[in-house]
């Protein structure tokens, strides 16, 4: 029975236009060990390291990274169910995409002093989904510096404010 089988799938197999790769490992399939491979990378320079698990797990916040021009290079992907966008869409894009006619100006300016100076902040922001529903985003981001003191990234963990 296994034999017809084997040659009922070569033959099935000759008439695909596809060329068959080996799988190197199951990895793929966790997008966690994904996001905190892509994490790792985006950290190596990093003077002082984050634990990516105990934000995303215990913590239950989001992260997003922007790079030295505030534009995100990374979110994870849970990140969705608070904003409504998949981390594919909002990659390259400012964290103001987030915001609107009802964000605070106070707010906006201390976030804006605090990324001026390169300092870290704390906020709880008025922000907008991707389908125009408000919701309330606490907002901790920290500056991130290599082994110089070169400025790199901000790093921001983000969660539904209660």
């Amino acid at each position: 029975m296994l034999e017809e089988y084997d040659k009922a799938f070569a033959k099935y197999r000759k008439g695909l236009k596809t060329i068959p790769m080996p799988i190197i490992c199951w990895d793929f399939h966790n997008i966690k060990n994904l996001e905190l491979l892509s994490f790792d990378i985006i950290q190596k320079n990093w003077s002082k390291k984050i634990s990516f698990l105990k934000i995303v797990n215990n913590d239950k916040k989001d992260i997003i990274v922007t790079d030295k021009n505030f534009k995100i290079i990374f979110a994870t992907k849970s990140i969705l169910a608070m904003t409504g966008y998949q981390p594919e869409e909002i990659i390259g894009k400012s964290p103001k995409i987030f915001q609107g006619v009802l964000t605070s100006e106070i707010a906006k300016d201390n976030i804006r002093k605090a990324i001026a100076n390169k300092l870290p902040f704390k906020e709880v922001i008025v922000n907008y989904k991707k389908d125009g529903s408000l919701y309330k985003c606490e907002i901790e981001a920290i500056p991130k510096f290599d082994q110089k003191g070169e400025f790199l990234n901000y790093i921001a963990f983000e969660r539904i404010a209660s």
